[in-house]
Formats: C-alpha cells, structure tokens, sequence
C-alpha cells in the first residue's frame, strides 16, 4: 500500500502550527500503510491506532483553544467532529481487540480498513472543515 504524501496545495491551510500537526497525523497514519506492507502483527495495528489516538486528541486540543480564545462561530460543530473521530477510533480499537468480526480478519486487512477510512476522513476534514477556521486564525496572528 502506497503512502500519501503532503501535498501543500490540497493539504496545506496555511498556518503552519497546525500544518505541521497535520503532517505528524500523516506521519502515523503513513504507518498503517507501513504496517500492511511489512505484514505486521495486530497488536502493531493496535499501537498505530493508539498513537494516532492520542495525537490527533493533541492536535484537536490545539484546534479547540484557539477556537475558544477567538470565540470561533463554528466552535461546537468542529468540536463535535473532533469527538466523533476519536469515539470512532476508540470503537476501533475495542473491535480489533474484541469484535468476532475483527478477529477473524488479519491484521493487514484491519490495517487496510483503519487507513482507507482516515485517509477519507483526513483529506475531507482539512479540506472542509479546517478551511473554515483559517481567515479567524490569521486574523489572530495565528501563523
């Protein structure tokens, strides 16, 4: 499975706190693409989701006070994203390790299923989203 690479056209916000924050979740969820290639084990699948888990938790921590000291108007439906994606992940990851469903597939099809589902919901948030907040950042010094 082939890496994404940061594309600073499609990717980039323009805001470089937060750029490279994005390109440290790319960095973890490049992993899982990683992982499928070198055929990895579950519980290295479990370790990228944790990771990734606890990252993107900082990054939207960093997103969510910035919202909040510059009184963003769409502070609750961004924050409400934020929170899906984690509950999603941490669903995930009680699957993986319970689920029937998830212990009969191998880890390199778990790895596949978790990295075709963030990379869709990475490129659309940054796209979508993330776009919104950019005029209130920069107006804010936020670089």
């Amino acid at each position: 499975m082939e890496f994404l690479q940061w594309n600073d056209e499609k990717m980039s916000i323009g805001i470089i706190l937060i750029d490279d924050q994005h390109k440290e979740l790319l960095r973890i969820i490049n992993q899982l693409s990683t992982s499928i290639s070198e055929q990895s084990q579950r519980r290295d699948v479990l370790m990228i989701v944790d990771e990734l888990i606890n990252y993107a938790d900082y990054h939207f921590t960093t997103e969510e006070e910035l919202f909040d000291k510059f009184n963003y108007s769409e502070t609750e439906i961004h924050k409400k994203e934020h929170q899906e994606f984690v509950n999603k992940f941490i669903s995930m990851k009680e699957k993986i390790s319970n689920d029937e469903s998830f212990l009969r597939k191998n880890a390199i099809e778990i790895a596949q299923d978790v990295f075709n589902y963030i990379i869709n919901w990475f490129l659309a948030h940054i796209a979508g989203s993330d776009r919104k907040y950019i005029d209130l950042f920069k107006e804010n010094q936020i670089h």
